[in-house]
Formats: structure tokens, sequence, C-alpha cells
């Protein structure tokens, strides 16, 4: 049986209102996109297979490290490519699917999530829904764009995972999450251990497991000539893996999961012009009025303040109290955990140096821990979605302003519709 749902419901508007200009801030000057390396290359890639000038490839795009992503990721492109005439238009339909998701995530919860915890899911995809990294990873022609819709899948998957068509989707998903961005892999390594403790455990729903491994199974059908282009390369690719890739020591997953949950990582995208340009912004007849650094500072302090409450909170008699007072989100308590101590854990044991847009794989649940920690300060909740609703509108302005800068100055580099504009030399 459904939960009911109430018109009611304190965190609905709000997640009304920041949808729907989550909505505007994905689709909203699409010309504006980035268009260097990889995005260029999926483009041009798929139309060489579409014209037939290339065979359909048994595996994608190359990653940092030179190893060749599954095909999933270009087939996607590939079946949207085909109903699209330009990179702009190609692009809105990555931008329409993960405005689909978002909408998609509302009607989960509304229909899955019970109170009270459904506040505090609500209040997540609020911040979600206007938050400066997760706007960023679905405006662009890049893999890590199509994750979104299947950490929804996977969502769904699990929530049902004691029904066979539940767990088959789970399975399913998590697989071909991974060969889109490798982190899939890790979420799926997280997901699977704490599910299989909880089923141990014998607490909430038993897993339908066969289910799950058919799904599995056939999610990494696509590995299958991926495995054969691969395998015979094992040895060039761990050779340049050792040149160029340094093992990271410090556990980078959990920094990246902070600053995207604040949305105070776009220096990840203008480098050095996040700190002469962009702080000044937004200007007003030209004028700089510097709201971006209250702006940041106020999210900052967001992220320090927990911190502060547990040293403050670490007299024995607070500690007491603290822990007879309620979590009323299990849910999210469970999937944090697995992310976070898991798939985060796995990262940081291999030593992995994750970058920003490995958080795209975990969505939305790092801005769903955000809402948990200050679920019972509506308020508090209220101006930090609105302070990342002033930090995106303001990053896009800033970029269909200026055009971007070239790429080296900064890793978003010149927009598509500035390319174009500009005289070619």
């Amino acid at each position: 049986m459904s939960p009911s749902t109430s018109l009611h419901d304190r965190a609905l508007w709000p997640v009304l209102f920041c949808l729907l200009c989550g909505t505007v801030l994905r689709l909203i000057w699409p010309a504006d996109m980035e268009w260097k390396g990889d995005e260029i290359w999926m483009w041009e890639h798929t139309q060489q297979i579409l014209t037939g000038a290339i065979p359909m490839p048994s595996v994608g795009m190359r990653t940092s490290l030179e190893v060749p992503n599954s095909v999933v990721g270009t087939w996607i492109f590939l079946a949207l490519a085909r109903i699209s005439s330009t990179p702009v238009r190609l692009v809105q339909w990555i931008q329409v699917l993960n405005v689909v998701t978002l909408w998609g995530f509302l009607g989960f919860i509304l229909s899955q999530v019970r109170s009270p915890a459904r506040q505090t899911w609500l209040w997540g995809l609020a911040i979600a829904s206007v938050n400066p990294a997760a706007m960023l990873l679905a405006r662009k022609l890049w893999l890590p764009d199509l994750i979104a819709p299947f950490c929804l899948l996977i969502l769904i998957g699990h929530w049902f995972r004691s029904r066979f068509w539940g767990s088959a989707l789970w399975g399913a998903a998590v697989m071909l999450c991974g060969q889109i961005h490798m982190g899939g892999f890790f979420v799926a390594f997280g997901l699977g251990v704490w599910t299989v403790w909880q089923d141990w455990s014998r607490r909430g729903e038993r897993t339908h497991w066969l289910g799950y491994a058919i799904g599995t199974l056939l999610g990494a059908l696509p590995l299958i000539p991926w495995a054969f282009t691969v395998i015979p390369n094992l040895e060039t690719y761990r050779e340049f893996v050792d040149e160029h890739e340094s093992l990271n020591l410090f556990p980078r997953f959990y920094l990246q999961w902070l600053t995207s949950a604040l949305g105070v990582n776009l220096s990840n995208a203008l480098w050095s012009k996040f700190w002469t340009d962009f702080l000044a912004e937004p200007r007003l007849w030209g004028f700089p009025t510097y709201l971006m650094v209250p702006a940041h500072g106020f999210l900052a302090g967001i992220g320090l303040y927990p911190a502060y409450r547990w040293w403050r909170n670490r007299r024995p008699r607070s500690l007491q109290s603290l822990a007879r007072s309620p979590i009323p989100t299990p849910q999210i308590n469970f999937y944090c955990g697995a992310l976070a101590w898991g798939a985060g854990g796995l990262f940081s044991l291999l030593r992995v140096n994750v970058h920003s847009h490995y958080l795209a794989v975990i969505f939305p649940f790092q801005y769903l821990w955000l809402a948990q920690l200050y679920r019972h300060r509506e308020r508090l909740l209220w101006a930090i979605a609105l302070t990342q609703l002033l930090i995106s509108a303001t990053f896009l302005t800033f970029i269909h302003r200026t055009g971007g800068h070239p790429f080296g100055e900064t890793d978003f580099g010149m927009t598509y519709w500035m390319q174009q504009v500009m005289p070619k030399e």
C-alpha cells in the first residue's frame, strides 16, 4: 500500500519550487554547454557511426587512464543522436533526461516514503534540484551526465528487492551504471555488502537474490566484447596507470562528498577564475557585488557546524540525550552507510584519486545526508536551498555573459556557442 500524500506536507511546496527552478537551471541556454575533447568526441563519434563511416564499436570512449569504457554509454548517446540534428539538440535531450529523473525521484518519494521520513527525503531532493554540482552534471555531452537515471533505477530496484523484478532491476541497473562510469561498481559493492548484512541480521526486506543474480548477468553482457578488447592489452594499460596516475593517500571521496553536498566546488570547473572572477559575481549594472563570498562562506559554515555540534555534545549527558533522540529516516541511514562506508571505504582502501564527477554515482544521497543533518531546522534548509540556487543561477549567468574562458585557464573552457561565433583562425 502506497503512503498517503498530503498537500499539507511541509516540505512538498519547497521541493516543488526547487524542482521548477532546477528544471529551468538544466534547460536554459543549452548552447552554453562545454565543448572540448570529450564532448566533441562523443558528437563526432555518434555521427560517424550513424553515417556508416565507422562500424558499431565494441567499446566506448577511452577514460583518462586510456582504458576504454564499455559501449553502454555510446549506445545511449547514439540513440539520442538519431533524433538530434545538432550538438545543441543532443545536449537538450540529455538535459530533458535529467529533468525527468528529478521528477521521477519526486514521484518515488511521494508514493513510497512515509511521514515523517518523507520530509527529509523531500528536502534532500529540493537541495539536489538546485545544487551547483548536480546542475553542472546535467548539461553536458558527457558520460557522467547519463548516470542520474540509473541511480533512480537502482533505488527503485533495491527498494523492491524482495520481489524478483525489483532485485533484477537493481542488479541490471547497477551493472550498467558501472559500465558508464567505474564508480558504479563501487556502488554495487557497497550496496551489496550492506544488503547482505541486513539480510543476515534479518532487518527489513529479504532480498530475492536469484533475481539479483539474473539481472546482474544480463547487465554484464556488454562487458563481453569489452573484455575481448581490454584483456589482451592489460599490461599496456597497467604501465600507463603506473606512469600517469598517482595513488591518493588522502580519502578524497569524503571531501568530494562534503563539498558536493554543500555546493562549494565550482572551483573544479573554473580553476583560478573562481577566485579572481566568479566570487565577485553577480554584477549589477557592471559593478561587482561579491555576493558569492558570503554565499560560499555560509555554506562552508553549514558544513563545519556538525563538527562543532559533535564537539559540544561530547559530554556523557549530551551523548545520552543524543542517543535518545529519534532518527526517523532509517532508509537514508542505510543508503548513506552503504555509499559512504561501503563504496567510499573501497575508494579509500584502493587509494583512488576521486574527482568531483565520481560523486554522480551516489546521486542524490549526498544531498539527502545534508537534509538529514538539519532535518529539525527547516528554515536553515530553506536557506541552504536558496543559497545554492543563487550560486547555480549566478554561475549560469556568468558563463552566459562571458562565454567561458579558454580551456587551460578553466576546466569548463569556452562554450559551444562562443566557439561557433568566434572567428576561425
